[in-house]
């Protein structure tokens, strides 16, 4: 099976950004223990299949820190992530095995807000490059350094003192995820900046961010080892729900709902016409990709898996097997606070279609009886995971998001 992309544009002249290929065993490399270090992982984007495999279109995530909390709770929005000071720049810097693209003409390919990098809040909820006065526009640029194509810059236009970006998204939630990607009008060879080097190899990207006097007031990095295969990806989406025909809302995300305990969290389409928190609580929500050895394709749109459903466990609701057309194919598995409050896996006769980019499952649970976190995780044989969060609250009486966006 030929992959639709083997190599980038002009290989012959590209920028490899070290010399030296490392091969390693481990898929994905934390940056180390310190406490300093604010990128927590490297990782597919949530809309492939292919983001971190060897040779193909980078479309990657960098997963950053959040205050004072723990990895397994930092994409949750009332836990703060980074800020870009007014005058100063977030710096991502790609080397290892990334290879940069050049055009026809031997020149770096160009790079586009939004298009080609996004900042995110998690990985969706987007901090848009755009000027406005919505919770989601962030007004900033993408810039790529004139001495170094594989340094790039994401420079604020305007804000003020501590916050740079502006936006509700951006002031009080805070930039927790980078998305690089194909250019999102090209998706083609022409169109991608970056590639992954070969299989076997470590891509190592540095983040900083900068204030206005050129200080670096917070860095990490972390290293990807790409892998020939990485077999059937899930990923966490909010397709299909977000606000469409007025301004988004500062929280437009299903991870990290909030609920009242004994919940039954089910809920799948947004109200017509309705603004997403209209919907809440929706069931946790996955996008299923086909493998790439598979699907065969390399740009968006990849191709999904028809006909997955699951069966609960009839001994054991907290557990449930994922099939195709009948057939085993993976789990999901519902934790709770304690072995006594983990929570439900209810029912559905709602399986998969082919159509857009990957298909969509939704998996309604009911919350248990205790307060705290409740995490949702489905994983196929052979292939990727995802967790989907449920924080469970006294307080929230009747399953609304009660956070103050003021």
């Amino acid at each position: 099976m030929k992959y639709l992309l083997k190599q980038p544009l002009a290989l012959s002249k590209v920028l490899l950004l070290s010399a030296t290929m490392l091969t390693v065993s481990t898929p994905i490399l934390a940056g180390d223990d310190d406490d300093n270090n604010i990128v927590r992982s490297i990782v597919s984007a949530p809309v492939v299949t292919n983001g971190i495999v060897g040779g193909e279109p980078s479309e990657l995530n960098i997963y950053l820190d959040a205050d004072d909390a723990e990895d397994d709770t930092a994409f949750d929005p009332e836990n703060f992530g980074h800020q870009i000071p007014a005058g100063g720049r977030l710096e991502i810097e790609l080397s290892g095995s990334y290879v940069r693209n050049l055009d026809e003409n031997g020149d770096p390919v160009q790079l586009f807000n939004n298009r080609s990098l996004v900042i995110t809040t998690g990985p969706q909820n987007g901090i848009s490059a755009a000027p406005g006065v919505t919770p989601a526009n962030g007004n900033w640029n993408v810039t790529v350094d004139e001495n170094n194509p594989n340094l790039l810059f994401v420079t604020p236009v305007a804000g003020n003192g501590r916050n740079g970006l502006e936006g509700e998204r951006a002031r009080e939630i805070g930039i927790k995820a980078i998305h690089l990607r194909p250019d999102t009008t090209n998706r083609s060879v022409s169109g991608t900046s970056f590639f992954n080097g070969p299989a076997g190899t470590v891509g190592s990207i540095a983040v900083r961010i900068v204030d206005r006097r050129g200080r670096v007031r917070e860095e990490g990095y972390a290293d990807v080892v790409f892998e020939a295969s990485v077999g059937r990806q899930v990923h966490l989406t909010n397709g299909g729900l977000t606000t469409r025909g007025a301004p988004p809302e500062t929280v437009e995300v299903i991870d990290f709902e909030r609920v009242a305990p004994n919940t039954v969290v089910s809920n799948t389409v947004r109200p017509a016409g309705g603004l997403f928190s209209d919907g809440l609580p929706y069931a946790p929500r996955f996008s299923l990709f086909e493998a790439l050895e598979v699907g065969g394709r390399s740009f968006i749109p990849q191709p999904g898996i028809e006909n997955v459903g699951y069966v609960v466990d009839a001994n054991n609701p907290a557990l449930a097997t994922l099939t195709e057309n009948g057939s085993p194919i993976g789990n999901i598995i519902i934790t709770g606070p304690s072995v006594d409050s983990r929570g439900a896996i209810l029912p559905s006769n709602a399986f998969t279609t082919i159509g857009g980019n990957g298909s969509i499952l939704s998996v309604p649970v009911r919350v248990g009886s205790e307060e705290g976190l409740y995490t949702i995780t489905m994983s196929f044989n052979g292939g990727g995971s995802v967790s989907s969060h449920i924080v469970v609250d006294e307080d929230d009486d009747d399953g609304d998001d009660d956070r103050d966006d003021d």
